[in-house]
């Protein structure tokens, strides 16, 4: 039972770092990463959105796998697992650049702000956003790791129901029995066709 209720501990626990680490990786997309000062020109705030728009749907879709984990078996776990390891990865590479360089993936904000396409002369000052994003998407992916790792021994809510509500194996849903009955089968008896014994009061 303590193994039973540590397992289900340890899934939570990863399930609220999965969703906290995707509700960072939303923040993160609307604060600036950089600010673009061209020449002569006004300063341009570059945010997360604008150094890579695939960035929100990202933090989206790390909170929708938390949920998952909640109430998937044991191969959709793994399987959530290895998309969490992909998008973690993913989160990574989007944001990496910017951080070493607070003039990558600033282009296209700045044309779209100041007219210009193309090069734009410019100086380019970054903030400590795009590391928070890239050490959430890091962390994202050890997560998927642990997951990998560690939900096979996770207890699945749904197959224990079943054993409870059906321990000797019999057939107990409603609608099963009436179909039995309608067939001309007494629903009463076993698959062996013994009858129940009775229950006793």
């Amino acid at each position: 039972m303590r193994d039973r209720r540590g397992a289900a501990r340890e899934r939570l626990l990863l399930v609220l770092v999965v969703l906290a680490l995707g509700g960072v990786v939303v923040l993160a997309s609307t604060q600036v990463f950089s600010t673009v000062v061209p020449v002569d020109g006004r300063p341009v705030p570059v945010t997360g959105q604008g150094v890579a728009p695939a960035l929100a749907p990202l933090g989206i879709v790390l909170i929708a796998l938390a949920g998952a984990l909640t109430i998937a078996g044991r191969i959709a776990r793994i399987v959530l697992g290895l998309i969490l390891v992909l998008l973690g990865a993913l989160v990574v590479l989007l944001t990496l650049p910017n951080a070493l360089d607070a003039a990558a993936g600033t282009r296209g904000a700045v044309s779209t702000a100041t007219g210009v396409i193309g090069h734009v002369t410019a100086v380019a000052h970054g903030t400590g956003w795009p590391f928070v994003a890239a050490a959430a998407g890091l962390l994202a992916a050890i997560a998927g790791g642990a997951v990998l790792l560690r939900a096979p021994g996770w207890p699945s809510g749904s197959s224990r129901y079943r054993q409870s509500a059906n321990p000797a194996g019999r057939r107990s849903d409603p609608v099963d029995e009436w179909d039995a009955l309608t067939a001309g089968g007494d629903p009463t008896h076993d698959d062996d066709d013994r009858p129940r014994p009775p229950a006793v009061p």
